[in-house]
């Protein structure tokens, strides 16, 4: 595959295809590539937020909400309809990356300053009825940011929602810890290294880990130990563990050939389900049953050439779609997968759905993602475990930027059906967003 590079091309593609050859090369989170966040000073009071927040639900618990980057750098909540906005961060200081627990009843969020190596980096824990924040870590000083200047942690929640796993920049570099919700215990360090990928299991009692060309395990009732399940691979990111079971998805090189394998959580039982040539990025579907892989000939080329849905089972593939994808997600209910791709006349990116039964294809949106989208989407296979860009009914998406033509340059938060002729609505303005998982 070529891509098609014209002269035409605007300056937002030109920065994806920039940022995605410089981080996927090595294979890591970079530290100095992405742009700080503009127009407007960090400070700026946003003109569609309010300062003072909303009062919160009587219920812990969530559902259908939105949770985002506001311009003046606080998190917010909000509705799909964009009604109920409630501040979350009452407290002063810059905060950024909102990870919505999955049962819906807090949200971790990081702090930074906007010196990159100065104080003020922590990882935080909020209660969606109480805005307290509780601090779970806090960042050595004279830490560096792990992911970007303004993006100091990448965090995931497990699965029962009692403990997050998270990236951050220890005194042996980059570096991997778990951590209890509740905060009343420090935060635990599992391994450090570069490039470093990780998935929870299921029931929330392991990590699957890519760290390096290693493949490893950590289970919660023995941390201290580190289990190597023998797969080596430089040739993808994140690993994938089954939603429903036991089953691990992972790359394995065999002299120049690179074989996907499902295998038991230990390793064993290793099934090839298929051949990739160069990269490749997969994700589960919610049924445990399917894997929707995308693979790039090239290593040097910034998107993938292909989606692919492989029934495990079978290992019957399906060809759905056959252009560059930069990222893709499935939605809650396994019926689509939500991808990105280059517009029509490749002046900007383009949100695309596709059915993954019947192959139907069709456009969503044209639009010029914000930094921290870019990030989102360039590790898609890593931040599509934390960050939900479908709604909960699998019939939106949501995210961050602005379209294309669009008079108004400042990042706003979108939120558009994926049903055909529905149009993006603004929700506020913001840097980036995710959707509660219920």
């Amino acid at each position: 595959m070529v891509l098609r590079l014209t002269e035409h091309r605007n300056l937002i593609v030109l920065a994806a295809l920039a940022l995605v050859l410089t981080l996927g090369a090595c294979q890591r989170f970079a530290q100095d590539t992405l742009p700080s966040p503009t127009p407007g000073p960090p400070q700026e009071t946003p003109t569609t937020s309010p300062a003072t927040p909303t009062p919160t639900s009587t219920t812990n618990a969530v559902a259908n909400r939105i949770a985002y980057v506001g311009y003046n750098f606080d998190i917010y909540t909000i509705t799909p309809e964009g009604t109920d906005e409630r501040r979350l961060t009452l407290q002063d200081g810059l905060y950024t990356w909102p990870i919505f627990s999955p049962n819906g009843d807090s949200v971790a969020l990081s702090s930074f300053s906007a010196d990159p190596l100065g104080p003020g980096k922590a990882l935080y824990s909020v209660d969606i009825s109480g805005n307290e924040l509780t601090r779970l870590f806090e960042d050595a000083p004279g830490a560096g940011p792990a992911i970007g200047p303004r993006i100091p942690h990448y965090g995931a929640w497990s699965p029962d929602s009692n403990h997050l796993a998270f990236l951050a920049m220890g005194e042996q570099g980059l570096s991997l810890y778990v951590v209890p919700a509740s905060g009343e215990e420090e935060a635990r360090l599992v391994t450090s290294g570069s490039p470093l990928y990780l998935t929870w299991s299921g029931d929330s009692q392991s990590l699957l880990i890519h760290n390096g060309e290693d493949l490893l395990r950590m289970d919660m009732d023995a941390p201290g130990r580190l289990l190597n399940l023998e797969a080596d691979s430089s040739m993808y990111r994140s690993p994938a563990w089954s939603p429903v079971s036991d089953s691990i998805a992972f790359l394995e090189s065999q002299g120049s050939v690179e074989t996907l394998y499902v295998a038991r959580a230990d390793g064993s039982k290793r099934k090839p389900v298929t051949r990739v040539q160069g990269t490749a990025s997969f994700l589960w579907a919610p049924d445990g049953n399917r894997l929707a892989v995308g693979q790039s000939l090239d290593t040097e080329d910034p998107f993938l050439q292909d989606i692919r849905v492989i029934d495990v089972e079978t290992a019957e593939q399906r060809l759905l779609v056959e252009r560059p994808v930069m990222s893709f997600f499935w939605s809650p209910d396994g019926s689509k997968i939500a991808y990105v791709t280059l517009s029509d006349d490749d002046v900007a990116l383009q949100w695309r759905v596709v059915d993954s039964r019947t192959g139907e294809d069709s456009k969503v949106v044209d639009f010029q993602p914000s930094p921290d989208q870019l990030t989102l989407l360039a590790f898609f296979d890593q931040y599509a475990l934390s960050h939900q860009v479908w709604s909960p009914d699998s019939r939106q998406l949501v995210f961050s930027g602005t379209l294309t033509g669009d008079a108004d340059e400042a990042s706003q938060i979108f939120v558009v059906g994926v049903e055909a002729g529905a149009l993006p609505r603004v929700l506020a303005r913001g840097f980036l967003a995710t959707w509660s998982r219920q």
